[in-house]
């Protein structure tokens, strides 16, 4: 009797079971572009002092700006806007701000 348990038991634990892999389909990558609010960001955060910070705004204000990064935009300049305490950034952060809502498609 214990031989045939021993045997019952070492049949069923010597079974290879395997289990079908399933492969996860693969992830689509979508290029794109770095966006102007993300650049615009990091030139201000680099600036040292306000005349860099100004300097980063002349730069940006010569570029053109897609529809699509303008909100991104205008929530970063809001922000820097609110910590600046130079009075000539501010003013050029203003008139970019009043430039950006001219932009068709701004809302």
């Amino acid at each position: 009797m214990a031989a045939h348990l021993k045997k019952r038991v070492y049949e069923e634990f010597s079974k290879v079971v395997q289990v079908p892999h399933e492969e996860a389909p693969a992830k689509k990558l979508r290029l794109s572009k770095p966006s102007k609010s993300a650049a615009l960001h990091i030139d201000l955060c680099k600036a040292t002092s306000s005349t860099d910070a100004l300097q980063y705004l002349l730069q940006f204000a010569r570029k053109p700006v897609e529809a699509e990064s303008v909100e991104g935009v205008i929530r970063i300049l809001l922000e820097h806007y609110y910590k600046e305490t130079d009075n000539s950034v501010r003013l050029k952060i203003a008139s970019l701000l009043g430039l950006l809502s001219k932009t068709q498609g701004f809302s």
